[in-house]
């Protein structure tokens, strides 16, 4: 029964990762969120024979039965980096990342983001900055300023031209361990620690172009349904499991008198 229990805990998790995956279909640098599973730690089975026999000596006898498994855990809810395709836009102000960097964005409150959401816009003070007002920042983690008017020019490097000017280069950045990398929200990503965080030098920025989310619908359908599935199958085996608890309670015991 517990076994049965930690399975559907684990299809539930799944089914409402891959939900959020299909919520996410069309969130502009999203990365699609895999489900690591493992076994639970196992269980050493004994018999102990506590009344003494002559078959044990007159001593209490322990004998190893074997090894108990007790179901399914989530080891783990990781992103998929994976490239997502591109879509071409027209704005000047759109940017797409082809290879495994990310933009560098600085919140609010202060805190250092990491994206693939390339929707850029130009707030009213002139800083560039995401949908959500996240201040876009440059090579040196500054803030950057861009003049009210102008034809701006972002080449592949990520330099930034207004007008044959220059106004600086998206701080591109990539990741030894990209993997330490944690989602916050629908398109940021926050670095815990030991991500290995430095300049880019694979990745090309493609100005009037946004990369879409690499989530997968009909891959997501298919696997909702399976760990639907999965699911019903784990809680028939409890009810099954739990009926034939009910029955032995009502019937040991009962004498044929």
């Amino acid at each position: 029964m517990y076994s049965a229990t930690s399975g559907a805990l684990v299809a539930q998790s799944a089914v409402d990762t891959i939900a959020n995956n299909l919520a996410n279909v069309n969130t502009v640098g999203f990365k699609r969120t895999l489900l690591q599973v493992q076994a639970q730690p196992k269980t050493q089975l004994y018999r102990f024979q506590t009344d003494p026999t002559r078959a044990s000596g007159g001593q209490p006898a322990q004998v190893p039965i074997g090894s108990l498994g007790s179901g399914a855990q989530v080891y783990d809810t990781p992103a998929d980096f994976s490239q997502g395709a591109i879509a071409a836009t027209g704005n000047d102000l759109d940017v797409a990342l082809s290879g495994p960097g990310f933009f560098a964005l600085r919140g609010g409150n202060g805190a250092l983001r990491y994206s693939r959401d390339g929707e850029f816009v130009r707030d009213q003070n002139g800083m560039l900055t995401a949908q959500n007002g996240d201040q876009v920042l440059d090579a040196s983690g500054a803030p950057i300023a861009l003049p009210a008017q102008g034809n701006v020019v972002i080449d592949r490097t990520g330099a930034i031209t207004v007008d044959g000017q220059s106004y600086g280069k998206l701080g591109l950045v990539e990741f030894t361990n990209a993997s330490a990398l944690r989602p916050e929200g629908s398109s940021r990503f926050v670095d815990t620690g030991n991500a290995g965080a430095h300049t880019a030098t694979n990745t090309t920025a493609l100005q009037g172009s946004v990369e879409k989310s690499n989530a997968d619908v009909i891959r997501s359908m298919v696997d909702l349904i399976a760990n639907e599935r999965w699911f019903e199958a784990n809680q028939k085996s409890i009810q099954t499991q739990d009926t034939a608890v009910a029955q032995a309670v009502q019937t040991v015991g009962r004498s044929n008198a």
